[in-house]
């Protein structure tokens, strides 16, 4: 069954741990630091469900290892430089003022962003302040979000020798955006990926045994488009007739048909599983300030929209 399906026929969703106005897909325009400096090229990704963060970050240069063909046949170095992207799926919580992360699975084994993020939106751009004032981000809801949303957090996974291992992640998707996040079966020494590779070369498969990987749906399915892994861009990220219902209600199962890779079947439980998620761009505002927009809604070039 397609999780389309299975959210048709048992939508069901855990307590809302964040505020609805976080919901969704956002892509980050730029994080600007106390230093003045600000990176407005790091590729960012963030969807967001009822209690589950996906999240990728991917330099804008990078290696290119197409000649390669596989990680395998990189060189040390090239897989040292991959290895500075970032990604982590991680359990969320509100406390009325600020959002905090729990990760559980990252591809840097440490915790690289400690801070809670205070937050706010208006209309498309929801902005996060670290509270001691070192940084703040924009980020801005993705068209495309609407529809079908998913949180689903990876408890266990089956070889194809039949023996079930725990392993963590997630998969969280809001409409045609969707982020994939594969724990490590095997732990690496705490630091930065891309360190420890450059002082231990031979951790490479261990390393990237974490997989964080960013698809839009297309007529084909789910393409990746962004990934820590270069070679996982282009190939499918999950077969989406490959779910069906799981031992109990809050949990779905995964099937891996072809027994391409090293995995038979995955077990998720069910943080969000809802078909119709609205996405609206539109957020509050105080009566006096939307009568302002209505005025000025000519000199401000907002002639013939929706006000």
């Amino acid at each position: 069954m397609s999780l389309l399906q299975l959210a048709l026929s048992r939508a069901q969703a855990g307590p809302l741990a964040v505020p609805d106005w976080t919901l969704g897909c956002f892509r980050r325009r730029c994080i600007t630091f106390a230093s003045g400096l600000e990176d407005t090229t790091t590729r960012v990704i963030w969807i967001q469900s009822h209690g589950l963060t996906a999240d990728l970050r991917l330099p804008l240069i990078r290696p290119d290892v197409r000649a390669a063909g596989s990680l395998e046949h990189c060189t040390d170095e090239q897989r040292a430089e991959l290895a500075r992207g970032e990604g982590f799926v991680a359990r969320t919580s509100w406390d009325g003022a600020l959002m905090r992360w729990d990760a559980f699975a990252a591809f840097h084994p440490y915790d690289k962003w400690p801070e809670p993020g205070r937050l706010e939106r208006v209309g498309a751009c929801l902005i996060e302040w670290a509270p001691s004032g070192v940084y703040v981000e924009d980020w801005r809801f993705q068209p495309g979000a609407a529809g079908l949303l998913v949180g689903l957090e990876l408890l266990s996974e089956t070889g194809t020798d039949g023996r079930p291992a725990q392993r963590s992640g997630g998969l969280v998707i809001s409409g045609d955006h969707a982020l994939l996040v594969l724990g490590r079966r095997q732990s690496l020494p705490e630091g930065r990926a891309h360190e420890l590779l450059r002082s231990d070369p031979s951790l490479w498969r261990t390393a990237f045994d974490c997989q964080v990987a960013y698809a839009r749906r297309d007529e084909s399915g789910w393409p990746v488009v962004l990934a820590v892994d270069p070679f996982m861009e282009g190939c499918a990220l999950f077969d989406d007739a490959a779910f069906r219902p799981g031992p109990s209600a809050d949990l779905l199962v995964q099937a891996n048909p072809s027994r391409d890779g090293d995995w038979a079947e995955r077990l998720w439980r069910i943080d969000t599983l809802l078909p119709g998620f609205p996405a609206p761009l539109s957020t509050q505002a105080t009566p006096s300030g939307l009568d302002w927009l209505r005025r000025e809604s000519d000199a401000l070039g907002l002639s013939g929209s929706s006000v």
